[in-house]
This record gives structure tokens, C-alpha cells and sequence, in this order.
């Protein structure tokens, strides 16, 4: 098969972690290690359910071991996974999902083998093709015009950032350096786009398609 995939484990607990590098290390197509990301090739993340703590913690070791602009593929491996996580687990490099209590560990490994680069991608499952069809929507329709999969720009998603870190209007002006004026429009045009009530109902909006 060629030179072990070297892995990062990210889990809920360092139990966790520590008893899936032991049992992963008596396979020989990989190598894991605790977030040792240097010389990584794909991530594997374990968790009971996946919640927005779980994703920043993803997104925080994604930056740290993204070599020439590039994510690890994500294997994430997951006993509650919430639909509103879905787009934002994909922007952050979920190539392959799998439900915790029906995996076995060779079914991981088969996982991890695939999503490495430059190997046979995840096989038929539905949730691999769906992964795969959002990835493509996402790089060839929108990333060129600077929309994630909400359909938000990113200064968008900045002002409701803020908002929802309780700034209002003015400190938010502030925050990035433009005018209210310029604040408000950027709220009215996002609602009046995506049919939204108001900036309350945008933030949730943005939560619940995981851009937030």
C-alpha cells in the first residue's frame, strides 16, 4: 500500500483520544498521532455529538495544520451529529461521516485511508455523495463569488458575527471600521434577500446553516 497515512486524532476527552491512537496504531496503513498536524494528512475527529464547541475546535486545528492553503479532510466519526452542523462541518473539510456506535474501527481506517490525499475517495454511501456534490456546489458556484453555503458574503457573516456576540449597530460600525449607515444596509440586504424578519432572525439564520 505505500508509506503509512499519518493522522491527527482530535476527540471529545483525552481518554478518548489516547485508547483510539492505541487502537488505531496496530493498523499498519496508518499513523496516528495526538494532533500533531505537521506532517498530518487527514484529521480524524471523535465525539459523542457534535456541537459548535466541537466545530471551532476542528476549525482551530484545520488553520494550524492547512498546508499551501489547503484543509485536512475531515473523518468525523459521531454518535449525534445536528443537520444545522452539516454545511458548516463541510466547510471545514468533512469528507467522510460516520455514526460512533455502528463503527467499527476497520470501518474507520477504510474511512481515513480514503479521504487521504491522492487515494480512492469514500465509496457509494449517500452521505459521501451528498458530502461530495456540497463540495463541489460550494468550490465551482459560490467560493468564486465569495458566498459560503448560506449564500452570505463574508462581510455578511462578519456583521452577524458581531451581532451575535451582542454588539449593536454602532459598535459593530466600529468594530470593522465603516459607517452604521454601511452596517444597516448590509442587514437589510441580506434580509430583504433571504426573506428574513430582521437582524434577530438573520443571526439565527446564520447559526442554523452553521455559518455562525
Amino acid at each position: 500500500m505505500g508509506s503509512s497515512i499519518a493522522v491527527a486524532v482530535l476527540a471529545d476527552d483525552p481518554i478518548t483520544e489516547e485508547g483510539a491512537i492505541v487502537r488505531l496504531a496496530s493498523y499498519e496503513e496508518i499513523a496516528p498521532r495526538s494532533l500533531d498536524c505537521r506532517t498530518a494528512d487527514v484529521l480524524l475527529v471523535l465525539a459523542n455529538e457534535v456541537t459548535g464547541t466541537m466545530l471551532t475546535r476542528v476549525e482551530r486545528v484545520g488553520r494550524e495544520c492547512a498546508r499551501n492553503g489547503r484543509r485536512l479532510p475531515v473523518v468525523l466519526v459521531a454518535n449525534e451529529f445536528p443537520e444545522h452542523s452539516m454545511l458548516r462541518a463541510i466547510g471545514l473539510g468533512l469528507v467522510s461521516l460516520l455514526h460512533r456506535r455502528n463503527s467499527s474501527f476497520d470501518a474507520v481506517v477504510r474511512a481515513v485511508v480514503a479521504a487521504a490525499p491522492g487515494r480512492a475517495k469514500p465509496g457509494d454511501g449517500v452521505q459521501q455523495r451528498l458530502i461530495s456534490q456540497i463540495h463541489a456546489l460550494r468550490d465551482n458556484a459560490l467560493v468564486p463569488h465569495g458566498l459560503n453555503v448560506a449564500g452570505l458574503v463574508a462581510r455578511e457573516v462578519e456583521v452577524l458575527g458581531l451581532l451575535a456576540d451582542g454588539l449593536n449597530t454602532k459598535e459593530v460600525a466600529e468594530k470593522i471600521g465603516r459607517s452604521e449607515r454601511t452596517v444597516k444596509s448590509v442587514i437589510h440586504d441580506l434580509v430583504a434577500r433571504h426573506n428574513l424578519r430582521n437582524r434577530t432572525h438573520a443571526v439565527a439564520f446564520a447559526l442554523r446553516t452553521g455559518v455562525l
